[in-house]
């Protein structure tokens, strides 16, 4: 009987101690647990416009209260494999891409924050014909 008495204790003790060593751990990720962005947010309404034939003007909005947005980064996709990256080294809220041919593209819109972090890409298809956006 005591010896069923010491085991019951020697395990809630264990218990006891890997709940509160535990709880000393989340102190390690505890920032990223609070309502603190540690990411670089995405931009917003991604829309185009063609001024001319064969360039589109694309614009999008920030939100970016915690100001971790750095650069932009764009990449346009002609293909699966013509894909031609376009960053920019400061924050913009709209970029004329020219020499485009008169076709759809994909434009993947990217935030970088200053350690060259991606944001999720906003992404949509246009093609550079005036009064086709």
């Amino acid at each position: 009987m005591n010896k069923k008495l010491i085991y019951l204790v020697m395990v809630a003790f264990l218990a006891l101690m890997s709940t509160v060593s535990c709880k000393d751990m989340d102190d390690n990720y505890k920032e990223y647990l609070e309502d603190i962005p540690t990411y670089s947010p995405a931009v917003r309404n991604l829309t185009a416009s063609s001024p001319e034939a064969g360039s589109l003007t694309l614009k999008w909005e920030i939100v970016d209260d915690t100001h971790l947005i750095k650069a932009i980064r764009i990449l346009v996709k002609k293909t699966a494999t013509d894909i031609r990256t376009i960053d920019i080294p400061e924050v913009v809220t709209e970029y004329t891409v020219k020499d485009l041919d008169l076709q759809g593209y994909e434009f993947d819109v990217y935030t970088v924050d200053g350690f060259g972090n991606l944001s999720i890409p906003v992404i949509e298809t246009f093609t550079p014909i005036p009064g086709r956006e």
